[in-house]
């Protein structure tokens, strides 16, 4: 998403901004956010965490999480907004930048600079950095008495995961998402390290997952745990199970090959 949209918008300037549903703001009003946009020009947009981050050139930040709905379109000849259209911004070439959100659990945020480096202070490292090591991640795990798969999920701990990404690195490092995190061995951890960022650099290169709202994502072909409950694993056979009860979110593993 924040690939696509630095490519499509960077170097342009927003000449105006409308919002129709003021309640995915964040850190401003409908008034604000025109004061702080019009007139300035998108240097970046990037991503950390789950946020797509465009950067102005008055140092201004909008970070944009998301979460299951959000998206945004670049408004091209024959389409334009709908009724999911939440604010647009208009740029200095004719097109319309539009953040999109069909059930408005995302969030618009608008950040000085000192308070976006206050907000990503909190955040764990990024999982495609050099950073992120098999001995980092045991260290953490070691850690813990969580359920590994919520630990690897926390946004404190390690940025960027979400539920789908962690079902499936939890399912080719053959590592139950409910084991205590502790009882992760060294040789299991840096197993599950590679398994976490090659299934996000084999997600990101095919633009995500598509699974309901979502539409340009094609990695929902690649999935072995997610979504597959009762289908039969592809590595031993047995089914697929689904449960609620480690974390509240759907947690897909194999109960034969996952321990």
């Amino acid at each position: 998403m924040a690939r696509d949209l630095h490519k499509r918008v960077r170097g342009r300037t927003v000449v105006d901004v409308s919002v129709g549903k003021p309640d995915v703001l964040r850190g401003a009003t409908p008034r604000k956010l025109k004061r702080v946009l019009v007139g300035r020009r998108i240097e970046r947009v990037w991503r950390r965490a789950k946020l797509a981050v465009i950067d102005f050139d008055s140092g201004a930040r909008v970070a944009v999480q998301p979460r299951f709905t959000g998206s945004f379109v670049v408004e091209r000849s024959g389409r334009g907004a709908d009724q999911y259209c939440t604010l647009h911004l208009t740029l200095d070439d004719g097109r319309r930048l539009h953040y999109r959100d069909v059930r408005r659990l995302g969030t618009f945020q608008l950040f000085t600079p000192k308070e976006f480096e206050a907000y990503v202070s909190k955040l764990g490292p990024e999982p495609l950095e050099p950073d992120f090591t098999g001995d980092w991640l045991h260290e953490l795990l070691q850690n813990s008495v969580r359920p590994v798969k919520p630990l690897i999920m926390d946004q404190h701990r390690l940025a960027g995961v979400g539920n789908i990404y962690a079902s499936e690195a939890l399912w080719r490092s053959r590592v139950d998402p409910s084991r205590s995190a502790k009882r992760v061995t060294a040789k299991e951890a840096q197993l599950l390290r590679d398994s976490i960022v090659s299934v996000l650099t084999e997600a990101i290169k095919m633009r995500g997952t598509t699974i309901r709202d979502y539409a340009e994502g094609e990695f929902a072909k690649k999935l072995d745990a997610y979504g597959r409950a009762g289908e039969p694993c592809r590595r031993c056979g047995a089914k697929i199970a689904l449960t609620h009860a480690i974390d509240g979110r759907a947690s897909y593993f194999c109960p034969k090959c996952q321990r």
